[in-house]
């Protein structure tokens, strides 16, 4: 399965796409993105960027729209500036720095989001869908109309995605075809192993070609 990513602007470094591709979604206004995910991303990214994971960090929001917005995220990664219920958590700028390329999701509308083409990639997320009866075919498909209607504030990768929160962790390949995903707080064990299983996978792959 691909997932959908819609930018609306890089703000750091570069955002290019890689064999092999940690995106990690975050919004200012959160500080659980700020205790757990930042700290943990960060150290991935001096870890393993000469061994083959990029690092891509993706500024969201679906909720305290007020807050979560790319002058905030610009004041983030410029002045290390903290906002909102991050800001009241932590105190009024962040200890740490951050060194990964970041880029600001697409702020769209739910009623923007229902097209054809976005209708059918949600519905590709349902497990057999392609097997389902015609009948079922379409009220799921007006589920997914409706799932998006609501929206009246959003932005296009965390909604079109079906993400569950922040902070939300996407493994992609250069396809972003999506290998694995996790959200919220996850031991570090666990994600450096879910990370060096890739990896092996992408040097098999590579040496392969080679041969």
């Amino acid at each position: 399965m691909a997932i959908q990513l819609k930018i609306d602007r890089v703000l750091q470094g570069t955002f290019d796409l890689k064999a092999l591709n940690l995106l990690f979604v975050f919004q200012v206004n959160c500080p659980g993105c700020f205790i757990y995910g930042f700290p943990l991303v960060n150290k991935l990214y001096w870890k393993y960027r000469q061994l083959g994971l990029n690092i891509l960090g993706l500024s969201t929001a679906f909720e305290d729209f007020e807050y979560n917005t790319a002058a905030n995220t610009a004041l983030l990664l410029t002045e290390m500036k903290l906002v909102g219920a991050t800001r009241q958590a932590l105190g009024e700028f962040y200890s740490q720095t951050i060194d990964f390329p970041v880029a600001v999701d697409r702020a769209t509308t739910g009623a923007a989001l229902v097209t054809p083409e976005n209708i059918e990639a949600l519905t590709e997320t349902i497990p057999d869908f392609d097997h389902l009866p015609k009948s079922e075919q379409t009220a799921l498909r007006q589920k997914v109309n409706a799932y998006l209607q609501r929206h009246a504030k959003t932005s296009a990768t965390f909604t079109l995605n079906h993400l569950p929160g922040t902070p939300s962790f996407l493994l992609v390949d250069q396809n972003l075809q999506l290998l694995d995903g996790w959200f919220g707080h996850t031991p570090e064990a666990v994600v450096i192993e879910r990370i060096e299983k890739h990896l092996r996978i992408v040097k098999e792959v590579t040496q392969k070609l080679c041969e």
